[in-house]
């Protein structure tokens, strides 16, 4: 018995359907993997490296070690995430930093395009840092997998403390790990001139 042009086309649309199901819960499934992703290198001795920075200066967490805390942002030009959290951080450093500070911030561009750094930076009066990570050799030496990724590595040379993504929450931790004063944030997180950072 030959199936009816129905029965074909209601099997037809169950096998789409299932397969449409099958990659929206593998993409939600990758959507949380991101945004619950432990940090690999906590508690463990941060890897060397040295970049240079899009003004030309040479970077390096051993220039760090015994003085203060290092701040490192992985992010890039082209992730919506990350343009908040650069925003903020960029106004806690011209808010915060002092040759008496504790804590220093750079952040590492996953991108190799170096003009779309430099553009971000300039648009944004980014004062701190920002290197540029060509081959990506740095991102997989601390093993980033998500981007924004923020590591505070200790005076010690230890990655102490770590977030993936960027919100209130974590900017309010972040800005308690550097020392700076509860409440600061909620400023910060308008952006520059009261707008909002995102």
């Amino acid at each position: 018995m030959r199936p009816t042009s129905a029965t074909v086309f209601a099997v037809a649309a169950l096998a789409v359907f299932t397969v449409w199901v099958t990659r929206q819960a593998k993409t939600l499934e990758q959507d949380l993997d991101g945004s619950t992703q432990k940090i690999a290198l906590l508690e463990k001795p941060a890897p060397d490296f040295r970049l240079t920075s899009l003004d030309g200066r040479t970077v390096s967490p051993a220039d760090y070690r015994g003085k203060k805390k290092l701040l490192l942002i992985f992010w890039a030009p082209w992730n919506n995430g990350s343009r908040p959290e650069m925003l903020v951080l960029g106004g806690l450093w011209q808010r915060e930093h002092n040759p008496d500070t504790t804590f220093d911030i750079a952040a590492i561009s996953v991108d190799d395009d170096r003009a779309a750094a430099q553009a971000f930076v300039n648009q944004n009066q980014i004062p701190f840092p920002v290197l540029l990570d060509k081959n990506r050799s740095v991102t997989n030496a601390y093993q980033i997998r998500s981007i924004p990724t923020a590591l505070l590595i200790s005076a010690e040379g230890k990655v102490e403390f770590g977030s993936v993504g960027f919100d209130q929450r974590q900017a309010f931790t972040l800005t308690q790990r550097l020392g700076i004063r509860d409440g600061d944030i909620r400023m910060e997180m308008r952006g520059p001139n009261g707008g909002r950072g995102n």
